[in-house]
């Protein structure tokens, strides 16, 4: 069954048509990938769906009952509230249908004349608290707060960070559990690992998901279908991004065949035109009717296809970079003493988790913060370009054209350019000239600041998340001008493909503010990275017995374990009195006719319970002996 069908669905802003007839069904297990570039109307197709958006025509019919949740990209949220509240309002359906399931459990003790009701309303409960894991709802919480790397549950909202706000908004859509999932850039402010566990959440999510995304490892794991949106019509693909390219490569030849036939056909058709053909017959009147819906047809507009390429500054020198014993901490240390160099060519991808560190070390280097210890060298003919992940360079009031700089002309590569064709080589047409940059979406602000920082002649880049927001096509662009970029490049990101396609070398932050370099890309860093790992399982295991033996645990339960623990306990308990209810009725013949479905009804309600209660006795187990430790 579906859980969404879309038909003839449309949606324009004035003359431009964002949503042409688009139509498409989602089933209730579908992980769909949606793609296109930016400004192709991918975010607004998911505000129509998720209501917070008109449509001009078409038809939304949503599977009866069926709700949905939407991540977008700048989730809005109580500023006033607290990471508690929050994740709590994400579990506010499902501890209702709890509160109701143990009202009706403690109505059924007392032999209520409705009972059949009653029981048949119970099962009804029950498979929908299991579909949407309510009945280990508080250790889900837990999972949350520590795979998403959420703060104190009692920090307010309004004192995080715009990335945390956004991981917090995540958890609370992942534990709401709807039946249509939305995603807007989910992996934005995400690192390596976080990322990786999120794919596989979202494999055995228990609903269907539909997400926009420019990691282009995510949708190969995670989605088994790809829309495309393209000039407003919606193309559909089966598989990941990798079975997609090839699939889009064989449609796309396909169509350049039957132009090539079309454009043979017309100029056959303009030669006799050209002859001097007249309509003095109904055959000859119909053969010039079909050479001007032929000229039509062949006269469509060419796509246009991004372009990029950065200036250089050549004569990079002897020294580009280079850090000597640097040294960083605020409130903990972010940098133990760091030594590192740059050398023509060089490609450096900075990982580690978010709040490592990473963003401070980029900040050092671009002399907007003072290492506690060390020197930083810049060479003297190094030449910096500085992509900021925040964006902090944009005046969301100044237009498109001003953003590049005085006057009507721009230098690229040593020719003199004019801005609007410069522009239009980043896909901003003409009439956008003067549209104000605060109304441009994530990607096309990225896109801007790109075509401004290749107008630098830098020889050394400095780019802070810079796939955050890039459509596809944009992406695979700039893997192939840094691949290709003679000076030397440092980006912090996430982006794993990204990584595979341009880096050279790894600077990976793994904890206490230590930081190692790896040669060669993210694929090479994770196989050394495990390489490693068997080594040491491999090393001296008695020595790694000792330190077992002496290593000090955690103690104690955190905040949302003491909570998880609280109402576990309750529902163990209301859980078992419904089993013995169950399991006297199982014991007396006589119950059997007063249940719709008989003993095979009741069986399968001693059956669920059994197993829930099993679940439960496990997971109190774990959290009595932590709390003990």
């Amino acid at each position: 069954m579906n859980v969404v069908d879309v038909m003839g669905l449309s949606k324009s802003f004035g003359a431009r048509k964002i949503l042409d007839d688009v139509t498409f069904a989602i089933g209730e297990d579908d992980r769909v990938g949606i793609i296109g570039a930016n400004g192709a109307g991918k975010s607004t197709l998911f505000g129509i769906l998720s209501g917070m958006e008109d449509r001009d025509g078409g038809s939304i019919v949503m599977k009866r009952g069926a709700s949905v949740g939407y991540l977008c990209q700048d989730p809005v949220l109580d500023e006033e509230s607290t990471v508690a509240r929050e994740i709590e309002g994400g579990l506010r359906e499902i501890r209702s249908a709890m509160a109701a399931f143990n009202e009706i459990s403690e109505k059924l003790a007392g032999n209520p004349p409705d009972v059949d009701r009653l029981l048949a309303r119970q099962g009804e409960l029950s498979v929908w608290i299991e579909h949407h894991g309510g009945w280990n709802t508080d250790h889900r919480v837990a999972e949350m707060m520590t795979h998403l790397n959420l703060p104190d549950p009692n920090q307010k909202i309004g004192t995080l960070s715009g990335g945390t706000k956004r991981r917090v908004a995540l958890a609370r859509l992942l534990l709401e559990a709807p039946e249509l999932l939305l995603l807007d850039e989910p992996t934005n402010h995400l690192d390596a690992d976080t990322t990786q566990w999120l794919q596989e959440h979202l494999k055995r999510y228990p609903g269907a998901v539909m997400l926009i995304t420019h990691d282009r490892y995510f949708l190969d794991e995670v989605v088994t279908r790809m829309l495309e949106l393209e000039d407003g019509a919606m193309t559909s693909y089966q598989g990941g991004y990798t079975l997609y390219l090839e699939q889009r490569e064989e449609r796309l030849m396909g169509e350049a065949r039957s132009r090539s036939r079309l454009l043979n056909l017309l100029r056959n058709e303009t030669a006799w035109i050209r002859r001097g053909a007249k309509a003095r017959s109904t055959k000859q009147k119909a053969r010039i009717d079909r050479y001007q819906d032929l000229k039509e047809e062949c006269d469509v507009s060419v796509q246009r296809n991004l372009s990029l390429g950065f200036n250089t500054e050549e004569g990079l020198g002897g020294t580009i970079l280079e850090l000597k014993a640097v040294a960083k901490a605020y409130d903990k240390t972010l940098l133990t003493p760091l030594s590192f160099g740059m050398k023509r060519g060089d490609r450096i991808g900075i990982i580690g988790p978010n709040g490592c560190g990473k963003t401070t070390l980029i900040r050092m280097i671009m002399g907007e913060a003072e290492p506690d210890q060390g020197e930083i060298v810049v060479g003297k003919k190094t030449r910096i370009s500085y992509f900021d992940q925040l964006r902090e360079v944009i005046d969301p009031s100044e237009t498109i054209y001003d953003f590049l700089g005085e006057g009507d002309y721009v230098t690229c590569a040593g020719q003199k350019r004019h801005k609007m064709g410069y522009l239009e080589e980043f896909l901003f047409a003409p009439e956008d000239r003067r549209r104000p940059i605060g109304t441009l979406s994530g990607g096309e602000k990225s896109r801007l600041i790109l075509a401004r920082l290749m107008l630098q002649d830098a020889n050394l880049l400095v780019l802070d998340e810079p796939t955050n927001d890039l459509d596809i096509p944009t992406l695979q662009l700039l893997d192939a001008s840094l691949a290709s970029f003679p000076g030397c490049v440092l980006m912090v990101t996430h982006d794993r493909f990204f990584l595979d396609k341009v880096a050279t070398g790894i600077l990976a932050f793994e904890g206490g503010g230590k930081a190692i370099f790896y040669e060669g890309n993210y694929t090479s860093y994770r196989e050394r990275k495990e390489a490693l790992k068997a080594e040491a399982a491999e090393a001296k295991p008695e020595k790694r017995e000792a330190a077992a033996k002496t290593e000090r645990p955690r103690k104690g339960l955190n905040y949302a374990e003491k909570i998880e623990l609280e109402r576990l306990e309750g529902e163990i308990e209301v859980k078992e009195r419904e089993l013995a209810e169950v399991e006297a009725m199982l014991a007396d013949p006589a119950s059997y006719g007063s249940v719709d479905g008989g003993i095979a009804a009741i069986s399968a309600r001693y059956s669920t319970l059994e197993a829930a209660l099993a679940s439960d006795y496990q997971r109190w187990e774990e959290l009595e002996t932590k709390k003990a430790q």
